[in-house]
């Protein structure tokens, strides 16, 4: 079966439209890539790659367990959410 899914331009062939705030986001697009973002565009902005990899490094090495746990019972809460209402229309996830 062909299928694609993400935010297609004119030039794509749309297999399968992937709404853009999905509720079943994985866990990387509802909170890492936010936290690393909050931790690593502080200004100064970095000017060099070698700079901006060290403060993608060190903000995700700050990452604890705790805070990992809590993101997958985020998770578990918008699966729930999710089987409730039969996935309909959710606001504000």
């Amino acid at each position: 079966m062909q299928r694609w899914i993400g935010r297609g331009t004119v030039d794509d062939q749309m297999l399968l439209a992937w709404p853009p705030r999905s509720p079943d986001a994985s866990p990387c697009d509802f909170f890492l890539w936010s936290y690393v973002k909050d931790h690593v565009y502080i200004p100064p902005i970095p000017a060099i790659i070698s700079e901006l990899k060290v403060r993608i490094r060190t903000a995700i090495e700050t990452i604890t367990a705790d805070m990992l746990q809590r993101v997958w019972y985020e998770l578990d809460y918008r699966v729930d959410v999710c089987r409730i209402t039969k996935i309909a229309h959710i606001e504000h996830l």
